[in-house]
């Protein structure tokens, strides 16, 4: 396509919106009525759901889906109306000037998160989900890219989903959360086999957080508004996902994995390096023998991270973590942002065209494999 701001883009991060029919026409039939499905029959968009009769989300009143509502329609209302469909889909990344999207859940960041819940559920909504969004990809392939759902309830199931979203779907790129499940956090010992079919298959693993939603996550056992849950979950858990990996070793056995943190900022990542190299890795490093590396090493070799463009520290962090590990990512259509803001703000943003090239397409494309 034409790019009228002189840059290709890959959107390293961006969602389906799932319609509620996909989670029971998707599902293996065994699971039919244990899908997820809404709490209320005139329920849409954040709307309450239910899994297998639970509530998906936590501390969630009607005022605040009905601002999500509200921002919804206000800012993707023309994608809304068309049930933000592939041919929608497509048509938003025209509107933005995206030539490329991957593409992530945003019902499904609940659906598979419910800390015990029954794994082969989880193991079933994730086929499901796997199922449509290949699908719904299909309409534009070289633009709308799928990344895998999967879940960590239990590890050989993972593997199992992770082997069928290779094999049989064509996928390259998988999603997990950065939280504790089962009990587990991602770089637990248990995991190993899974990180070993990941490095196997050489797929890219992307973390995203989604707040609400009934896992453990960082805020949600103190606080219950919005505002101060979603400032905590993101950035906190992605930072603990990171120190889960370095201290489990993830890192230093596979040293082909290539990580992505998504949807937190970047501005975390500077402090906690710093954090880990000099406080921690350098008084601590006798407990952690398989770390055979300074934390910041890790990262710059195999790890990248989405930016907002606004962030006002941007270009020092840039020079601060390298210009190669920076993604850009539009959330699109989430309601944190407005339609197209983000891209609008890496375009305005004060760094060098190269940096931005950088962003917008070298360093996604690295991330992700893309030829």
């Amino acid at each position: 396509m034409a790019a009228p701001h002189g840059f290709r883009v890959i959107d390293a991060d961006g969602h389906v919106m799932e319609p509620d029919s996909m989670w029971t026409e998707y599902i293996d039939p065994a699971f039919r009525d244990r899908a997820p499905r809404r709490a209320a029959q005139d329920g849409e968009g954040w709307a309450q759901m239910l899994v297998d009769g639970q509530p998906m989300y936590r501390h969630y009143p009607d005022a605040l889906v009905a601002e999500f509502a509200r921002r919804t329609e206000e800012s993707y209302g023309p994608y809304a109306a068309a049930g933000f469909d592939a041919p929608s889909q497509v048509q938003s990344l025209d509107d933005q000037g995206i030539d490329v999207s991957f593409l992530y859940p945003s019902l499904g960041l609940g659906t598979v998160t419910i800390d015990g819940m029954d794994p082969k559920l989880a193991a079933a909504i994730s086929r499901a989900y796997n199922r449509w969004l290949a699908d719904f990809c299909s309409h534009a392939p070289d633009r709308l890219k799928p990344v895998a759902l999967l879940s960590l309830h239990d590890v050989e199931l993972a593997i199992g989903e992770l082997r069928f979203a290779v094999d049989k779907l064509g996928m390259r790129n998988v999603m997990l959360r950065p939280n504790m499940v089962s009990g587990r956090s991602v770089g637990h010992p248990d995991t190993a086999r899974f990180w070993a079919e990941c490095a196997s298959l050489g797929v890219s693993v992307s973390f995203h957080e989604g707040c609400h939603t009934m896992l453990p996550a960082a805020g949600a056992d103190r606080f219950t508004t919005h505002f101060a849950m979603h400032s905590a979950c993101h950035p906190m858990e992605q930072m603990m996902a990171f120190i889960a990996l370095v201290d489990g070793g993830v890192m230093e056995r596979h040293p082909e994995l290539r990580f992505g943190f998504m949807e937190a900022g970047c501005g975390w990542v500077p402090y906690l390096l710093w954090r880990m190299d000099d406080l921690e890795y350098r008084n601590w490093k006798f407990q952690i023998p398989e770390v055979k590396h300074e934390p910041s090493e890790y990262f710059r070799r195999q790890c990248w991270v989405s930016a907002e463009g606004c962030e006002p520290y941007l270009g020092k962090i840039a020079a601060d973590i390298g210009t190669d590990r920076l993604l850009y990512a539009s959330d699109y259509p989430h309601p944190d942002h407005e339609f197209g803001e983000e891209l609008e703000d890496v375009l305005k943003a004060d760094l060098p065209d190269d940096v931005k090239r950088a962003m917008l397409w070298d360093n996604p494309a690295a991330f992700y494999g893309l030829s």
